[in-house]
């Protein structure tokens, strides 16, 4: 019947690479996080059994992992926010962005210290730029980490909140 069609060939399937497993530990934290949050912005909902457990995003992409670590600062009492360093293209031209090179990827605040975090997944590395603004996040008193995978991430976190409460108890 469509003999004459020529169609072209198919492509290959893709080959999903099985995403690493997250601890079980990691994916309690994360829960525990949301659910404290919402238990203190909705007291009475919570008492209602309203409450309902919060899907972790694809932290094995740096855009789940980056927005896995700013839920969990939130909802931890911090402030977070991704930092946008890419420029945009305007009828055709680009303009470059107005964030210095080397921004890092979160800037966030835990417990009135400045904490600056770039999201390196799979094979990225730092760039000089990067390295440059860690010396000088540092060199002003804050923290610059580069974070690979939330278990990371979470580490950092507890080893950071530990060494702010061993610095404010020596004071």
């Amino acid at each position: 019947m469509n003999d004459d069609l020529i169609l072209p060939p198919l492509r290959k399937p893709r080959v999903h690479k099985p995403k690493p497993p997250i601890p079980a530990w990691v994916k309690q934290r994360y829960q525990q996080a949301h659910e404290f949050d919402f238990k203190t912005k909705y007291p009475q909902a919570y008492a209602a059994g309203k409450y309902f457990a919060t899907k972790m995003a694809d932290t094995s992409k740096a855009n789940g992992l980056t927005q896995a670590i700013i839920k969990f600062l939130l909802w931890s009492g911090h402030r977070a926010t991704r930092v946008s360093s890419s420029g945009r293209m305007i009828k055709g031209k680009y303009i470059p962005g107005a964030t210095r090179r080397g921004a890092a990827d979160i800037s966030a605040t835990i417990k009135g210290r400045s904490v600056m975090l770039e999201i390196k997944v799979g094979s990225d590395r730092p760039s000089p730029e990067q390295l440059r603004e860690q010396e000088l996040e540092r060199k002003a008193g804050g923290c610059y980490e580069f974070v690979k995978s939330f278990e990371g991430f979470l580490v950092f976190y507890d080893n950071f909140i530990v060494t702010l409460g061993n610095d404010f108890q020596t004071r």
